[in-house]
């Protein structure tokens, strides 16, 4: 062998050397051999064995174990997926961004199957990676939804979206032994909870996308369209009297979603819209044929009253059972299940990785207002911290989902144990669903149905109760003397040199003072506290004072949009009567009608209802017309013309052009029940006597919203001698 062969030699036998010896070190690094010496097999370890111990810690399998990042500890595993990554030997980055072009381009294309197909692809790929899954089931929920045109294909895509995120999210985290809990992706369970919570709460067509959810909900045996008909005496298929009866009476809000509004297009932009959305079944074949034809719509039963045993193959899909309140796969789901209590269990599931030790506790046990925990104030082993919103935010999704639901009952008008009657006897005998004579009905059956539960009060309570264990749980509701010795502790600012636990005190003082104020006004916190037990109050009689107010002004709402056999006098009586009421619900209620962070919506709301009362008196009531025809006249025995603030500067029109403003001045401050300022007949000792009801910087804002126009009455300038301009005495 020459020199060179030698020398070339040499660097193969050094290379493999190497190569070995990297490769040795790797394994022991990687942790798949054991470091020597690492344990004492027996008597107290020596300073080698604990040398050893200490490198066998920093070893990747030991750390993966500690910190139970393993793929088997991620949640729930996927052997497919997992194949394919590892066949890819390295060039899943790579792989990974041509599915993503691919996805947008088949989207781009309307190729929704092939993109549904993509997606599944790429979130295989990087199943730990919880940005793909939600910008997708994002994607699929509301951007390939809205360009489906029939609400059964939209519904389909919204399920589709939620049922992508649901997978994506038991990929993520393992359950701890013995406890049951698992730690997850609070992003990813939010996420979950506002899409059910805005698709089906205040998305377009959200009237049809409510109907089908609760077809969702209900067993197929109970929407079984052929067990509500039968044969008639020329063999064909009619509507079931009896059967369809007991279905009315056993989901009322799906029978009373579907009819919807019968008559009238509405007073306003709202009310036109969800007229023109709504379903409007108007007779029970109708009703029947929709169950018909959305009988095949994603559920939660595999058949019959049988439900999915695999729980995320169900929907709407439900979080795994983690309290005793809240749904989850195994619940029953009646007529009053809906997407904002879904979403109520989803924001609340979302809330179990949050760290316990937040926020911070004073030294009476006490929770104390507090900012976002940063990285280090907590272990990320057993805990988890939001990306977004801010945590305070983001806690507060489960009660603000129960006051969602309390809203829509009253807007649907359920508000006590009164119920629905089906049938109006004013109306066209053609509309009837019961008549008391199939072939020649004379009158309505008296069918009620929903007045087993008082609706709204009792969700109105759910969410003062749900509110106000949330303001004590974190730190939103302080007594006055804690919240003052906090205030006293922060104004003590320790001197330079003073002992670190007096420093830390007052930091803690300040920091829950500074977070208190901050927490309080970036949730609106105040105000739906106080929405919530204002709603839910009762009076001295023991009346629920703002359930019938809201009752009696929603039953007004009515008379006006969509006509009645009470006419406007009837719908004003009924504005009179609940204007009343809910003057009373202010005045006894200063929280509700002024919360004190400022809030103005009790004041919106107050003259929404004001100004809807004022249009019908200006239409049609004879005692405001005599009132103004009277003012005409006396303004017009004194002056020939009257000023307006509008045109040209110096214009003046004529009387008879500003009769529509005599009848609003005297709609507003001589009719109105809030015509006067607030005084001690209304029993108000606080700081608003004296004051309006309804600030006006509100009213014209309200007025603006509704395109409403007012001409302030301003005094006419003194008028020229009836004589020549040289004239006078």
């Amino acid at each position: 062998m020459n020199p060179l062969q030698r020398a070339s030699a040499r660097r193969k036998a050094i290379y493999f050397a190497a190569i070995l010896g990297l490769f040795t070190v790797s394994m022991f690094w990687r942790g798949t051999i054991p470091i020597p010496l690492s344990t004492a097999r027996a008597g107290e370890p020596t300073a080698v064995n604990r040398a050893a111990e200490r490198v066998a810690s920093k070893t990747i399998l030991r750390q993966s174990l500690n910190l139970e990042l393993r793929e088997v500890e991620e949640g729930e595993q996927d052997l497919e997926g997992a194949a394919f990554r590892l066949a890819l030997l390295g060039s899943r980055g790579l792989v990974v961004a041509s599915l993503w072009h691919s996805t947008i381009e088949a989207q781009k294309r309307n190729d929704f199957h092939k993109m549904e197909g993509l997606i599944r692809q790429v979130t295989q790929l990087q199943p730990h990676f919880i940005t793909p899954w939600i910008f997708q089931s994002w994607n699929i929920a509301y951007n390939v939804s809205v360009e489906m045109q029939g609400s059964g294909d939209m519904y389909f895509y919204i399920a589709n979206g939620i049922e992508l995120l649901a997978e994506g999210e038991r990929r993520q985290g393992r359950v701890e032994p013995g406890t049951g809990r698992r730690l997850g992706s609070p992003d990813m369970r939010y996420q979950i909870a506002f899409f059910y919570q805005n698709k089906f709460g205040v998305s377009d067509n959200v009237e049809v996308l409510r109907c089908l959810f609760q077809l969702s909900c209900i067993s197929p045996d109970d929407r079984n369209p052929d067990d509500l008909e039968e044969r008639d005496d020329r063999g064909e298929r009619v509507v079931n009297p009896r059967k369809f009866r007991e279905f009315c009476e056993k989901y009322p809000h799906l029978v009373r979603r579907l009819r919807g509004e019968r008559r009238g297009s509405g007073g306003d932009e709202a009310t036109a819209k969800k007229i023109a959305e709504a379903l409007k079944c108007s007779t029970p074949r109708e009703i029947v044929q929709f169950l018909r034809d959305n009988k095949d719509v994603p559920g939660r039963y595999r058949s019959k009253k049988e439900l999915y045993a695999d729980a995320y193959k169900q929907f709407p899909v439900l979080p795994p059972k983690f309290n005793e309140t809240e749904a989850n796969p195994g619940s029953e789901t009646g007529d009053d299940f809906t997407a904002f209590k879904t979403a109520r269990a989803w924001y609340a599931y979302s809330t179990v990785p949050v760290p316990e030790t937040w926020p911070p506790r004073d030294a009476n046990d006490k929770p104390m207002p507090a900012g976002t925990p940063q990285p280090g104030e907590y272990d990320p082993v057993r805990y988890r911290v939001p990306r977004q919103p801010m945590l305070i935010i983001f806690c507060q999704g489960a009660p603000r989902a129960q006051s969602y639901q309390a809203e829509m009952e009253q807007k649907e008008g359920w508000f006590d144990d009164e119920g629905w009657r089906i049938d109006d006897p004013t109306d066209s005998p053609a509309n009837w669903w019961f008549p008391d004579d199939p072939v020649r009905p004379t009158r309505p059956l008296d069918v009620v149905v929903g007045g087993t539960r008082r609706w709204s009060l009792e969700e109105w309570r759910a969410a003062a109760r749900m509110w106000t264990e949330h303001g004590e749980k974190y730190g939103l509701v302080i007594e006055p003397a804690r919240l003052e010795n906090y205030k006293s502790e922060a104004a003590r600012r320790p001197p330079d040199g003073a002992p670190a636990e007096a420093v830390e005190r007052w930091q803690r003082a300040s920091s829950a003072v500074f977070y208190y104020g901050t927490n309080r006004q970036v949730t609106n916190f105040p105000y739906f506290l106080a929405a919530a037990i204002g709603e839910s109050r009762v009076d001295a009689a023991g009346r629920p004072i703002t359930v019938l107010a809201r009752k009696t002004l929603w039953q007004a709402e009515r008379a006006r949009r969509l006509g009645n056999k009470l006419g406007p006098r009837g719908a004003i009586a009924l504005y009179r009567e609940g204007l009343e009421l809910w003057k009373q619900v202010l005045a006894a209620d200063r929280e509700f009608h002024r919360p004190p962070n400022g809030s103005e919506r009790t004041e919106e709301e107050t003259y929404g209802y004001e100004l809807a009362y004022l249009r019908l008196l200006v239409q049609d009531d004879q005692t405001v017309r005599a009132r103004a025809a009277e003012l005409g006249r006396d303004v017009q025995a004194a002056f020939h013309t009257l000023p307006v603030p509008f045109g040209a500067a110096g214009r003046f029109v004529e009387v008879r052009d500003v009769q529509d403003e005599f009848k609003w001045h005297t709609a507003e401050r001589v009719v109105s029940p809030f015509a006067k300022p607030i005084g001690d007949a209304d029993g108000v000792a606080d700081d608003r006597r004296g004051g309006p009801w309804v600030g006006e910087g509100v009213k014209s804002s309200v007025r603006q919203t509704q395109g409403v126009e007012r001409k302030p009455l301003t005094a006419p300038p003194p008028q020229p001698p009836s004589g020549g301009p040289g004239d006078g005495p």
